[in-house]
């Protein structure tokens, strides 16, 4: 079985995805470029290249290789259809599988990380809620509101017992939540860590870190996403370190505060919030306070032309080796192989191999060929006689969604008249209601009346109902033990896109249906997506339009064709 297309492009993208980000972590370390500010907007460009890659490439078309025959005067040549070199064929029995299970894990991820995500900012809500704002005559508060016009910027200091680290969120109202420890710190520590918290709000982190909460959420299955939002992260808190040493001039007393709240990343993993200093960037961050860092603006720009070549180098290649595909176009009909091979090599095989491929092959298809010949001999497609299928045409109109059921007539126990009573499997049983329209028929057309569901036993058996319908007016030709067809209007639809139900169609299911091509000598294989069945026509979702042309009957034989010849006169190509 073929590996799904959106699973191979999946795991393409991936592998994509972790080469890019392999070389592009090393070659900030190559070219020794430290600076803070172009190391935030390098990661951020990176994580941006990687959500971009599958549209900055061409994608493959996927085609289906085929023998190709030629008739000519000494018998039959077989020509070898060109391959594709960029299509990939996986085979593996239990590939579909392996793709569902993947498909499903995946979207349960996302689903939990998005949860999570949920329930972290409910708890930053109540943080806020519970906390307490600074009394205005304690000293420290002088002090903030002097670090509040230095920095200019807006936000509410509050102290909350249910934290260790200073805590920044908010869009509208910023809040900087602080642990209540944070009143009997050094006098010194105060502002620079007021100030480290007020840089985030007037350059409004929180949102760019609540999106990389997002992204992660989504990629979670990619560990290059975690790796490239953890090097953001810590560029944009050494930018940040960086300006908190301008603004105030004080080094020292700011690595102390630093120090003073290492704190583990596990205390904050359950709120989307960044601590004031996380345990596992301590070292870079403090080693970059503590050292020079220099670099000449033309250095710089050519260390980033060169990284650039090399990313775009990257790029190229990974595109190469693991190129994404696009769904193969419809297949073209024996008739056109036909014209375009009589057309295009004019000379034929009387010419010989030594005339080039642009000769030809001369002769190759004889005047008098018939045209059946003709389409039989161009191609691997089966072929089909259409008085043996059974055909529709979408249509929009009227739909009731029905059940149906065998039974028999038995006497009434409510009157002296009688009561078809029919057994339907739970199943269908579950939307019968009592009062519901009926019409009752037995073989032969003997009886044909119409009635009303009138009562709905309890499960005889786990798998099966009794319904009895009453009649609106004594049937005739009944009698006791009348063997009758019934069925039940369930629901009214309106207006839906409908066909007459192929096989093997079910409701909410989606299958592949051969749909005739416009030409009506060929028929193409395409994924329809169906809503809600009645007993004879389904409601049709998604893949087909109104005035298409669907084969109704079981072509599961020529699936793995994916496309056909209908073969009798009518439907016989042109000369």
């Amino acid at each position: 079985m073929n590996m799904p297309l959106w699973f191979s492009n999946l795991l393409f993208w991936s592998v994509q995805v972790a080469f890019l980000v392999l070389v592009a972590g090393f070659l900030p370390r190559l070219f020794q470029i430290r600076q803070p500010r172009v190391l935030l907007a390098y990661w951020r460009a990176l994580l941006l290249v990687t959500l971009l890659l599958p549209f900055v490439q061409p994608w493959h078309q996927v085609t289906n290789t085929a023998t190709v025959l030629v008739l000519s005067d000494s018998g039959v040549i077989r020509l070898p259809a060109a391959p594709t070199p960029a299509v990939t064929h996986w085979h593996s029995p239990n590939m579909q599988l392996v793709a569902e299970g993947v498909a499903i894990t995946l979207v349960a991820g996302i689903a939990l990380r998005f949860a999570l995500l949920v329930l972290g900012l409910l708890r930053l809500r109540r943080l806020r809620q519970t906390s307490a704002p600074i009394a205005a005559s304690h000293p420290s508060a002088a002090a903030l509101n002097q670090m509040l016009v230095r920095v200019r910027a807006l936000a509410e200091f509050r102290l909350s017992s249910r934290i260790d680290s200073p805590v920044t969120f908010g869009v509208a109202k910023p809040v900087i939540l602080l642990p209540d420890a944070f009143l009997s710190l050094d006098e010194r520590l105060q502002p620079a860590i007021a100030c480290h918290e007020l840089l985030h709000v007037r350059r409004r982190d929180w949102t760019h870190h609540l999106s990389e909460e997002i992204l992660r959420a989504i990629f979670w299955f990619h560990p290059a996403f975690a790796w490239l939002i953890s090097r953001v992260r810590l560029a944009r808190e050494q930018v940040v370190d960086l300006e908190v040493i301008q603004l105030t001039n004080a080094r020292k007393p700011y690595l102390e505060a630093l120090l003073a709240f290492t704190t583990p990343r596990a205390r904050f993993t359950a709120i989307p919030a960044p601590p004031f200093l996380a345990e596992r960037q301590l070292v870079e961050r403090i080693s970059l306070m503590l050292k020079e860092v220099h670099m000449s603006r033309r250095k710089l720009i050519a260390s980033l032309a060169v990284i650039s070549c090399f990313l775009a180098l990257v790029v190229g290649l990974s595109a190469r080796s693991f190129p994404l595909k696009r769904a193969p176009l419809q297949s073209v009909s024996g008739d056109g192989i036909a014209r375009g091979i009589s057309g295009g090599i004019p000379r034929g095989v009387s010419g010989g191999v030594a005339g080039g491929t642009n000769r030809g092959v001369a002769g190759a298809l004889g005047a008098d060929a018939t045209d059946s010949a003709r389409t039989a001999a161009f191609s691997d497609v089966p072929d089909v006689d259409p008085s043996t299928i059974w055909t529709d045409t979408v249509k929009k109109g009227p739909m009731v969604r029905q059940v149906r059921a065998l039974g028999k007539l038995v006497h009434s126990k409510d009157s002296a008249g009688f009561v078809a009573q029919l057994t339907f499997p739970s199943f269908l049983s579950a939307d019968v209601k009592l009062g519901q329209s009926a019409s009752v028929a037995s073989r032969g057309d003997a009886m044909d009346a119409s009635g009303r569901v009138s009562r709905i036993d309890a499960s005889t058996s786990a798998n099966t109902r009794t319904v009895d319908i009453a009649f609106d007016t004594a049937p005739k030709g009944a009698s006791a033990g009348l063997e009758v067809d019934g069925t039940i209007d369930i629901e009214n639809l309106g207006v839906v896109l409908q066909i007459h139900r192929p096989i093997h169609a079910t409701a909410n299911a989606e299958i592949p249906i051969f749909k005739i091509d416009p030409n009506g000598r060929d028929a193409t294989l395409v994924n329809v997506k169906f809503d809600r069945a009645s007993v004879n026509s389904i409601e049709i979702a998604a893949g087909l339009k109104e005035g298409d042309s669907v084969i109704l009957s079981d072509m599961s034989q020529f699936e793995k064709a994916g496309h056909i010849h209908l073969t009798d006169k009518t439907h016989a190509p042109e000369r």
